[in-house]
């Protein structure tokens, strides 16, 4: 029922556009000064969305004689449903944007990226095609204290939260905020559930996110670019029983949140039995390598989940069937997933197969009809 709404809506948003077309390739103002002031005065629309109400119309609907209008692509799709509202004022910002000479392919891109991911998804990559084909910018700004105040001050409470305050300097709080601004945005809707953290909520998902990627550098010279060894505790019994597991240092975690966890871990399972003895020790063949991590990189350019922007440094390797499930550490078993959609795959209905050596994701049943199996479009975005 809400698919089929939202398909209605988007309708609806395009039979409203195709009449100020007309309205517009007519010449008709209908007594008033524009046709944004036709809109404002009688349909209650801010000056602001009947001007791009407008711009919209003419560029999706309005063609002439010397052929269709210019986003005639955009228009169907979003008469169809196949797009919302969103995606084609993003795709017009996108368009309108370029160089008139330079605009030829670039619709067909960003339609078939609107049609499996969000419209921030669509806005990220006008901007980056804009950037491509202008490369020039303001010169970096090379201004730096000699001797930067930084401070960091924390403790562990009675829960085994982590508290902290502390102070930056300039230039790096000036970074951090660009990273904020990145890792920090709410995230779409999906299927119309808004993002409900508020600010700092995202704030301290998004400095996770940065830890996380930390731990993971090559230039981490007490992890030589590995995340930290976790061990797994349990009793032969609980094993067997797929109960929660410990792990060294605070807090508990849940089977399967251990499981997504591990996903890119060195993983040393110990199973001990009822009197405590050690009746295995595993191998550490958990772990991608380095260059296998590199493959993945050239492969995935990203996140592979359909519509995400991250790109490979912001990723674990996801087994595609887990690893003690019997799943092999092989490039082609294996894909790039930000935090975000890795705990999708591990916690919700979707799925991802490999076909052809390549990642497809699969919806939710529930999703089926509106969301097909699909790859990531994004990052193929012509460089």
């Amino acid at each position: 029922m809400i698919q089929r709404g939202q398909e209605k809506l988007a309708a609806a948003a395009a039979q409203v556009l195709e009449g100020l077309a007309e309205l517009s390739a007519r010449g008709a103002d209908l007594g008033f000064r524009d046709l944004a002031a036709f809109q404002v005065d009688n349909l209650n629309v801010s000056p602001r969305q009947a001007k791009q109400r407008v711009e919209l119309a003419e560029a999706l609907f309005r063609g002439d004689l010397a052929g269709p209008a210019e986003l005639a692509a955009t228009g169907a799709a979003l008469v169809a449903g196949e797009i919302s509202p969103e995606h084609a004022a993003e795709i017009h910002r996108a368009i309108t944007a370029l160089p008139v000479a330079a605009r030829a392919g670039f619709e067909d891109i960003l339609l078939d990226l609107a049609r499996t991911a969000p419209p921030t998804a669509v806005r990220k990559a006008g901007a980056h095609i804009k950037a491509t084909l202008d490369q020039d910018g303001p010169p970096p700004d090379e201004d730096a204290e000699v001797t930067p105040r930084r401070e960091f001050r924390s403790m562990v409470d009675r829960r085994g939260r982590y508290r902290f305050a502390g102070v930056l300097d300039p230039e790096t709080g000036a970074t951090l905020d660009g990273l904020f601004d990145v890792l920090a945005k709410p995230h779409p809707a999906e299927e119309g559930v808004p993002d409900l953290r508020d600010q700092a909520e995202r704030k301290g998902d998004a400095l996770a996110e940065i830890v996380d990627l930390v731990a993971r550098t090559e230039d981490l010279h007490t992890q030589a670019g590995e995340r930290a060894v976790v061990t797994v505790t349990v009793t032969l019994e609980d094993l067997e029983r797929r109960a929660g597991a410990a792990l060294d240092g605070a807090g508990y975690l849940s089977a399967s949140a251990l499981s997504r966890l591990c996903c890119e871990a060195k993983l040393v399972p110990a199973v001990f039995g009822s009197d405590g003895e050690v009746l295995h020790l595993g191998r550490e063949a958990r772990l991608a390598t380095k260059a296998q991590r590199r493959a993945l990189a050239l492969r995935d350019r990203g996140c592979a989940f359909p519509g995400c922007t991250r790109k490979p440094r912001w990723c674990v390797v996801h087994h595609v069937r887990e690893w003690q499930h019997g799943g092999r550490t092989n490039v082609d078993e294996m894909v790039l997933l930000c935090g975000r959609h890795h705990r999708v795959i591990h916690h919700t209905d979707w799925t991802v197969t490999m076909v052809d050596g390549k990642p497809r994701f699969h919806p939710p049943a529930w999703l089926a009809r509106r969301r097909r199996p699909a790859t990531n479009l994004f990052h193929r975005i012509p460089a």
